[in-house]
């Protein structure tokens, strides 16, 4: 008699592809292909981003710095493409002085255009636009070759902060940025030698219009992706989906699942270091602030600080992780957080702290929690109160009156700066006013 194999015996191929006809290949797509390619194109920020692809924006150079803790790492991925921009920039100089110079035909008409000032001249301006281009290809090689020989001189162990400062931001990108000119210059200047070549005009638009729709789709793809990759955290160590799920999906559904979580993190707009530490770190690293002039005199303003610190507790805990106030971990205060979202420089409800601090508002009344004290003429204690919900709110109490602060010993004590400095409270406080 024929015996049925149990599900023991089923080769473990037979179970997977069971699995996934149950779940992902079972699936019907929820959305038509000019829907997902739409939402694709929409991931961009920036009405820049449509002209200059997204990694050569400084925004993809601060995820790279926060998303490699390895110096050695992080140094290479800025400097990996020096190499071949300078070879590519080497040949882009050298076809473009020998048209200058070349005996042909049109190099001669545009020469004598520019020698007897023929403005109203398509070979005018066209020679015109081969000298910037020259020009700006010739920069690109000096830009190249210095930043490769300062940025590969640092440290892997100082790395983070001289990438993660603004110069350093700046420093890394402007190379990238000059090559993306010279290649604009390069197609215009033969955009515009194709209408010196071809009489025709409709030839010449047609001819001409290829370059710019190939590659203008060319950024856009690259942009959207960019922005796929950052916005759903592609450069952490950890899995996006788990291994299951992901093996159980067609790359229809991938490409969906990748959209939804792109979207939400697009909507969240959550400081860029959530990316990739967790919620625990950055509250570790914001309360060894709370005793070290360093950072306090460092210029950081209190109505950023709480913002910032603001935007880190509203995160929901089962995506960050839930830690209370006093438990938690970090590798160093020199990864201390960008202030804003992940695009922002300033925080975008600062006005609205400051006002609630004129008015001397209250939120909630919880006790025996870290506060943060602010030096700004009179003193105001905010407090950042556990609740049952994972959100910790903030708690805004007016100063009182008639006692000034200038006792050094005791659990109230408070330290005397130009910035702002933290406290954590160890006394019951009595109801916001």
């Amino acid at each position: 008699m024929w015996r049925t194999k149990s599900s023991a015996d089923r080769p473990t191929g037979v179970s997977t592809l069971n699995t996934m006809a149950a779940t992902g290949f079972a699936q019907q797509h929820t959305q038509t292909l000019f829907q997902r390619w739409r939402q694709f194109y929409s991931l961009p920020n920036k009405p820049s981003e449509y002209f200059i692809s997204v990694d050569h924006h400084k925004i993809w150079r601060r995820h790279l710095a926060w998303s490699l803790r390895d110096g050695d790492g992080l140094r290479n991925a800025v400097t990996s493409r020096f190499a071949s921009n300078m070879v590519f920039m080497s040949l882009l100089l050298g076809t473009e002085i020998g048209v200058l110079f070349s005996p042909s035909r049109p190099a001669n008409s545009f020469r004598e255009a520019l020698d007897e000032e023929k403005y109203e001249s398509v070979n005018f301006w066209a020679g015109i636009v081969l000298c910037i281009s020259i020009g700006m290809t010739l920069s690109t090689l000096v830009a190249n070759f210095t930043a490769w020989a300062i940025i590969g001189a640092v440290s892997p162990q100082n790395s983070h902060a001289i990438l993660r400062s603004s110069i350093g931001l700046y420093a890394a990108q402007l190379p990238a940025r000059l090559v993306v000119l010279s290649i604009y210059c390069f197609v215009v200047w033969i955009m515009l030698f194709i209408f010196v070549l071809l009489p025709n005009p409709h030839w010449s638009w047609a001819i001409a219009l290829f370059p710019i729709v190939l590659i203008s789709h060319i950024v856009v793809v690259y942009s959207s992706f960019g922005r796929l990759v950052m916005y759903t955290k592609a450069m952490r160590k950890d899995h996006i989906f788990g291994s299951e799920e992901e093996d159980s999906m067609t790359p229809k559904r991938l490409f969906e699942e990748l959209l939804k979580r792109a979207e939400i993190e697009k909507k969240k707009n959550a400081p860029l270091p959530l990316y990739y530490r967790r919620k625990s770190e950055i509250q570790k690293q914001l309360s060894q602030m709370r005793n070290d002039e360093h950072f306090i005199d460092a210029g950081f303003e209190s109505q950023n600080v709480t913002s910032y610190l603001n935007k880190i507790l509203e995160q929901p805990d089962d995506i960050v992780g839930r830690t209370s106030s006093a438990s938690v971990s970090v590798s160093t205060p020199l990864e201390l957080p960008d202030f804003g979202g992940e695009d922002e420089e300033t925080p975008r409800d600062s006005t609205t702290f400051l006002n609630t601090l004129r008015e001397g508002g209250s939120t909630t009344q919880h006790t025996q929690v870290p506060s943060l004290v602010f030096r700004s003429g009179v003193d105001f204690t905010v407090g950042l109160d556990d609740s049952p919900t994972g959100v910790h709110p903030l708690r805004i109490d007016k100063p009182h009156h008639g006692h000034h602060h200038h006792h050094r010993a005791g659990p109230h004590h408070r330290r005397e700066s130009s910035g702002v400095a933290l406290q954590r409270s160890s006394v019951p406080q009595s109801p916001a006013v």
